[in-house]
């Protein structure tokens, strides 16, 4: 493993929760800014709501996670001991 990559992995096992902060606090701050600078005009009906287009991407990002979920893993999963016959 090179320099880079085993750094990254070290600083991703020792301080994981450090760095989720730093991301939460980055992500917070955009939606934050968003309050503050705004379009001069919006293009869609709910885009002049601050803050829309964060809470838009996680909406659809749960919903796609239960899409997959509940409809598509079951189609690509087969029987449990389906490699087991011979």
């Amino acid at each position: 493993m090179s320099l880079l990559g085993s750094w990254l992995d070290t600083t991703r096992k020792k301080h994981a929760a450090f760095w989720g902060a730093v991301f939460f606090v980055i992500l917070a701050a955009l939606v934050g800014f968003n309050v503050f600078i705004r379009p001069h005009h919006a293009e869609y009906l709910y885009d002049k709501y601050p803050g829309f287009w964060a809470v838009f991407g996680l909406v659809v990002a749960v919903l796609m996670v239960f899409v997959m979920k509940i409809l598509i893993y079951p189609l690509i999963t087969g029987p449990e001991d389906s490699y087991d016959d011979e």
